[in-house]
């Protein structure tokens, strides 16, 4: 049966594991011991009409703090240029590529090397957690994926990384040429992105040279990324991440599901679910509601990596094959989210060859996978065949 998965029932549910309900404002005890006693359809009714609600009860000092928060995020040095960022990570990367465990909380001492905005190069001490799921397992990649957690404020004054508490770390997996060109591909997708919506997380393409601390030797140097704060994203949207569960299409706001869904048919990606907060994140706001928002792209056709694989429920032969997994709609309501994408076309289309460091080969090959989805959506026949025949005949994803 073509479509996506029940929701919960598809191939990351085990990533998923350990989501837990941000209680909000609701942290009184008295009110959290309720909660643990209402029976599971009581509370999940209760979230749903949270979830519906957003965040109109803020007062209006929540709401000055986060116009405060959503300036600051807008002018976090990181993300203020488009240039590769240069660093130096040293650490024991022999005990790194040990700690695999998917829940580890293990922090790892490092020193990150940068020049800061005099020119002078700055050596800032930081703690390394490795992160993620299936990138964590061996077969798949040598080098993890590090959540980079920062030290105080002054430390980093006058650094590219001013601002910041934590920033997730994406690295080449594999030692060598092609991985590398895998990640200029996911960093094409935020590009992308960001292109169609500010309501998306930025990334920050860098070069990063990593030496081991207990030989004191250097490792390699290759393409890295990192990945805007989730706090930053949901501040720049006007909210705050709540991780609420079993979220379904209904739960949040339309247009904003509707612009995402399409844009993971456009790069191909199934690799999603807003039931079970994977690879999305839900801000709530007080004046549109929630927000679904979108990351972490590696199983899409556009990246295109040799790890990467549908879900087998999806009946689909590839992550190159497309697949709608967005909600049901008539055509007159889609219409005008399609229509923004074809408006987007030139824009879209000349950030392959913009991202530094991509092979003419793999630029020709984003190009194309990209100019196959805007011939499907300038096509209103097409069109309708891939977004209003094959929409997801499920109350979520």
């Amino acid at each position: 049966m073509r479509g996506g998965a029940r929701p919960g029932d598809d191939r990351g549910a085990a990533r998923r594991a350990g989501h837990a309900v941000d209680q909000g404002e609701e942290g009184r005890e008295g009110r959290q011991g309720a909660q643990r006693r209402e029976g599971p359809e009581r509370r999940e009714r209760r979230e749903r009409r949270e979830r519906r609600k957003g965040d109109k009860g803020e007062t209006a000092t929540s709401r000055a703090k986060i116009a405060k928060d959503s300036l600051e995020a807008l002018a976090r040095p990181l993300f203020a240029t488009r240039e590769p960022l240069a660093f130096t990570l040293i650490a024991n990367f022999g005990n790194i590529a040990k700690d695999r465990d998917s829940t580890s909380k293990v922090r790892h001492p490092a020193t990150l090397v940068v020049v800061d905005s005099a020119g002078s190069e700055r050596k800032i001490p930081v703690q390394l957690r490795t992160r993620g799921h299936f990138r964590l397992k061996r077969s798949t990649c040598r080098f993890v994926n590090l959540l980079v957690l920062f030290p105080g404020k002054k430390t980093l004054a006058g650094t590219p990384f001013e601002g910041q508490e934590s920033l997730k770390l994406g690295g080449h997996c594999q030692d060598d040429d092609r991985y590398e060109q895998l990640l200029r591909r996911e960093y094409l997708a935020y590009q992308i992105l960001n292109e169609v919506t500010p309501r998306s997380f930025r990334a920050r393409l860098a070069s990063g040279t990593y030496i081991d601390s207990a030989s004191g030797k250097k490792l390699t140097t290759r393409a890295a990324m990192f990945i805007e704060h989730e706090d930053d994203v949901a501040a720049r949207a006007g909210g705050k991440v709540r991780e609420f569960r079993r979220a379904l299409f209904d739960d949040v706001d339309f247009k904003t599901l509707d612009r995402m869904a399409i844009f993971e048919y456009m790069i191909g990606n199934t690799d999603w679910s807003i039931y079970a907060l994977h690879n999305v994140r839900l801000v709530v706001t007080d004046s549109v509601g929630v927000l679904p928002i979108p990351y972490d792209f590696d199983f899409s056709g556009l990246v295109n990596a040799p790890y990467a694989g549908p879900a087998p429920q999806l009946q689909i032969r590839s992550v190159r094959e497309r697949l709608y997994r967005g909600p049901c709609r008539t055509w007159d309501e889609l219409a005008p989210t399609v229509a923004g994408f074809t408006a987007l076309r030139p824009a879209i289309m000349a950030l392959p060859a913009k991202v530094p460091g991509l092979d003419r080969g793999e630029v020709r090959d984003a190009e194309e996978f990209l100019a196959a989805f805007f011939q499907t959506a300038a096509d209103a026949g097409e069109a309708k065949r891939a977004f209003i025949d094959g929409c997801l005949k499920k109350p979520g994803a």
